[in-house]
């Protein structure tokens, strides 16, 4: 408007209009000095001075619109929470992240949330303070970046290193797992069960979870399948008048392993009906079953073009070529790569036309040729790969050996080099490593651990006031030291106290029995007619002078005048000791009573004495201890050894005994048995 009026106006003279136009010129600055100072004043209500960076109390002050403006306080104090906030989770997440499998991407995004959080602050700051935009443009491209980050880690372009940790081998070979646990240095054990719907050697359950970071695992136990349990009962329904086809549904669903399908002539029964079968009922999977199946007219059947039979189970095969009336043979190889039980071949051909009553041969798959390597001193993992790979059942057995480490094959009913078949059963024995000496109190103990070992051992007894009687003092291998099962320990055992037997002779039997107290032995006595004293002592069962252990017996002799009329006479001094006094010729009358020798009957042999270990020595002191435990120690039971011609296991009950296991038989006092047992 200025500008307008200042071309319109007429100037009597150029001094004049110079002169208007300084003074509007200097009227304009001094407006805009004056906006300045108002935008400057209006900063300082807003905020507060930088150099103490706290809020001011606000100071209120009227601006054109007379509105009152106050400092961001709330904004300040959410954005304090945020970032503090952002702090602890960041330290959350990298403490945490020891526990977590990716770990290092764990880290790397805390500190990410730090960095972003901390710019957004100072851009915050710089942008109202400074009019500046750099710190918002960088904390931008640092919350994308981020999330870049993270959009390519999750979508597995970026990998980044990660903590160790238990896989989930569920359904999974247990090869694998075991490979697994032998990489990370884990303990294992498996424990197999039969399954209907997990393959045989493959992992049912595990007992750790998935993910669990490894350095937090000592141990992990295996659930493994042994595939279907062919002793488990079924209902077989009666299946006459079923397709055969649907015959073989049914033994497929129900693992029936031993079925045989033939096929006869019926001109009354439709062509691959069932006509008979021999059990019906409640059988166990591996019962042999027998169907019949209709052939219909013979007469009627046609020439066919042999189909490629490779691969098809026996029985499909079978019953393929019977329901065509054509016959066939069979061969066994060895095949690595088609199942065992599987047909690897048919000759003819396929494709060739094959008439009813022609003979086709069948070559069938006994799996694999194994050939057994050396299994000893080899691991369990090792021993239990080696099953798996070659579909093998291992009976596992244990004992001591100071030789071999613990956990390491001894020995195997199979020699390196032995050629062998898939489902084969390998016996292997596993060291438990040297059998250490165990302290023993009581005799009786040791015995029954001895006798469950196979170690020998002889008794000695030994006279000792400070060891209680029937106590063991010591052994000849002491406590806690490997053991020779091929070496005898000697035992030495307490007598208790030594007691020096008296001369009990003419004593009265009261003063032997005080005498006896005194002593702490225990006195039977007896009377016998003599000339001597009545009433005195005349003699005694132990000597005067010997050693005995206290809380022993004794028998003492009393004189009577009185005789006895008895059928069997014998001199009066005939009893066992030597200090015994004689009577000169005459003799005396006394009764020896005569007792039978006791008969246990019905004592069962049981299977599980022989079962156990394939140790001769030791199987036979079971049966002797088992057996005298049962009736008396006075029968004597005794072992010879001999090879099996029925290929019995070593320390097995041999054929040729005469006592069997799991059959009762009687055992007499002071008879000898003798059990023969295979070596």
């Amino acid at each position: 408007m200025e500008n307008n009026n200042l071309n319109n106006t007429s100037y009597k003279s150029r001094t004049e209009r110079k002169k208007f136009e300084e003074e509007l010129k200097q009227k304009q600055t001094e407006k805009e000095k004056e906006l300045e100072t108002k935008r400057k004043e209006l900063k300082s209500i807003i905020f507060d001075d930088e150099k103490e960076n706290i809020y001011r109390k606000p100071k209120k002050q009227k601006i054109e619109d007379n509105k009152e403006i106050k400092k961001p306080k709330l904004a300040n104090t959410f954005l304090s929470l945020t970032y503090v906030s952002a702090i602890a989770l960041s330290i959350f997440l990298i403490l945490d992240s020891t526990n977590r499998i990716d770990q290092v991407y764990q880290i790397i995004n805390a500190f990410l949330i730090m960095i972003t959080m901390t710019c957004f602050l100072i851009s915050f700051k710089k942008s109202f303070f400074k009019n500046k935009s750099v710190p918002t443009t960088v904390t931008a491209l640092l919350v994308l970046g981020t999330i870049a980050f993270n959009g390519l880690y999750m979508t597995n372009v970026i990998n980044l290193p990660t903590q160790s940790f238990l896989p989930d081998f569920e359904s999974e070979n247990l090869t694998k797992a075991i490979n697994w646990t032998e990489e990370n240095n884990v303990k294992t054990d498996q424990n197999f069960e039969y399954s209907d719907t997990t393959k045989k050697y493959s992992v049912i359950s595990q007992n750790k979870k998935p993910e669990t970071l490894t350095k937090n695992i000592n141990k992990v136990e295996f659930v493994v399948s042994n595939g279907p349990d062919y002793n488990k009962n079924i209902i077989l329904a009666d299946m006459t008048g079923w397709d055969v086809d649907d015959v073989l549904k049914f033994i497929e669903n129900n693992f029936l392993s031993e079925i045989t399908i033939n096929f006869e002539e019926n001109e009354s029964i439709k062509k691959d009906t069932v006509i008979s079968q021999s059990k019906t009922g409640t059988i166990k999977r591996n019962e042999p079953i027998i169907f019949t199946v209709s052939l219909g007219n013979k007469d009627a059947l046609s020439p066919i073009k042999l189909k490629d039979l490779k691969n098809e189970s026996l029985l499909n095969a079978e019953v393929y070529l019977g329901r065509n009336g054509i016959l066939y043979e069979l061969k066994y190889e060895f095949s690595d790569t088609v199942e065992k039980g599987h047909v690897i071949n048919n000759n003819p051909k396929q494709e060739t036309t094959v008439n009813p009553d022609e003979m086709v041969t069948l070559t069938i798959s006994k799996g694999k040729e194994i050939k057994v390597p050396d299994l000893k001193n080899k691991t369990m993992s090792y021993v239990t790969k080696w099953m798996v790979e070659n579909n093998l059942q291992i009976n596992y057995k244990d004992k001591y050996d100071s030789k071999i480490k613990s956990g390491r094959v001894i020995e195997s009913n199979y020699k390196k080099g032995d050629i062998i078949e898939e489902g084969t059963t390998v016996d292997v024995t596993f060291s438990k490593g040297p059998l250490v000496m165990k302290k023993f109190d009581n005799i009786n103990d040791f015995k029954s651990w001895a006798d469950t070992n196979g170690i020998k051992y002889e008794i000695k007894e030994e006279f000792n006031e400070n060891i209680e009687k029937d106590k063991i003092i010591k052994t000849s291998i002491e406590e806690g030291k490997n053991i020779n099962l091929e070496d005898t320990i000697t035992v030495y055992v307490s007598k208790g106290k030594a007691v020096t037997i008296p001369n009990f002779n003419g004593m009265t039997k009261k003063e032997a029995q005080n005498e006896c107290d005194k002593l702490g032995i225990k006195c039977t006595f007896k009377e016998e007619y003599s000339t001597k004293s009545s009433g005195k002592v005349i003699n005694q069962s132990i000597t005067a002078g010997t050693e005995i252990s206290k809380g022993d017996t004794i028998v003492i002799t009393i004189s009577t005048n009185k005789k006895t009329n008895t059928t069997t006479t014998r001199p009066s001094n005939g009893n066992s000791s030597n200090n015994s006094s004689s009577s000169g010729g005459n003799t005396s009358s006394v009764t020896i009573p005569s007792t039978p020798p006791k008969t246990f009957n019905n004592i069962y042999v049981q299977s599980d004495w022989v079962n156990k270990e394939a140790n001769p020595t030791g199987n036979c002191n079971k049966i002797k201890t088992e057996i005298q435990g049962q009736t008396s120690t006075k029968v004597n039971i005794t072992c010879s050894y001999k090879a099996s011609a029925e290929g019995r296991g070593t320390g097995k009950l041999h054929e040729d005994s005469p006592y069997q296991a799991n059959k009762s038989y009687s055992f007499t006092e002071g008879k000898t048995y003798t059990f023969i047992i295979v070596s």
